[in-house]
């Protein structure tokens, strides 16, 4: 077995596309369940994955927990698990990268109290719970992030009074390039609550009093929260508008 610097605990669906993805972006990634079927299930789509006993300290020195290991991704779909993986890796190195997806700001604060050093909540945005719906690729660039030392946010920033945004297509923004974020998608609130999310097809105008959902570094977020308030932020496309 080589001694890869990142794992991944938890071999359900979340745990495959993670590694997945980060595989693709050069990350190489090694994959551990407690769970023989899961394991089994993996190897045969030709993915690095063991079984391990998670509870064991000795066994997590084995795979190089205290030892090589940088980092580790705590993706079991039990909070109860995750906690107590965190308390032993973190027992077993103080400088380890530890990160977690919780599903709840209870589960979030708990995971930190165990040692994590950073917890991601991608579920909770304008007030759904929109996790299924929200494309996979989203929720790795978040983790991916995490993974090289930035603080993630999800921020929501309403689109003021005589904006240059009014009139602008959704997709014309492209924050990508501009503040290093990503555009989750509009709450346009003479619809509802419910979330457009940027990925659905929709082609949204955006309007006097929409709200921006994004997610990125805390400083990117800043630096559009500050471009929207004193209207210096254009489409990239001319809206048309006279």
């Amino acid at each position: 077995m080589s001694r890869l610097d990142t794992l991944i605990f938890g071999c359900g669906a979340l745990g495959q596309e993670v590694a997945m993805q980060l595989a693709e972006r050069g990350i190489e990634v090694y994959l551990y369940s407690n769970d023989l079927d899961e394991v089994g299930a993996l190897l045969a789509k030709g993915m690095q994955a063991a079984v391990v006993d998670f509870k064991n300290d000795d066994k997590l020195r084995e795979i190089g927990i205290g030892r090589w290991v940088k980092r580790i991704f705590c993706l079991f779909s039990d909070e109860p698990s995750n906690l107590f993986l965190t308390l032993s890796a973190r027992a077993l190195d103080a400088d380890l990268k530890i990160i977690g997806v919780c599903e709840s700001a209870a589960s979030g604060q708990r995971l930190m109290a165990a040692g994590a050093t950073k917890v991601i909540d991608p579920y909770e945005i304008s007030g759904h719970r929109v996790h299924e719906r929200i494309a996979r690729p989203y929720l790795v660039e978040m983790l991916e992030s995490s993974l090289f030392g930035k603080h993630i946010d999800i921020a929501e920033i309403e689109i003021p009074d005589h904006s240059r945004l009014n009139g602008a297509m959704l997709n014309d923004l492209d924050l990508g390039s501009r503040f290093n974020l990503i555009i989750i998608g509009v709450v346009d609130l003479e619809l509802g609550r419910e979330l457009i999310f940027a990925n659905s097809g929709i082609s949204h105008r955006l309007d006097e009093g929409d709200i921006l959902v994004v997610i990125g570094p805390e400083e990117e977020i800043s630096r559009l929260k500050q471009a929207v308030a004193e209207n210096s932020l254009e489409p990239t496309t001319d809206t048309g508008d006279p």
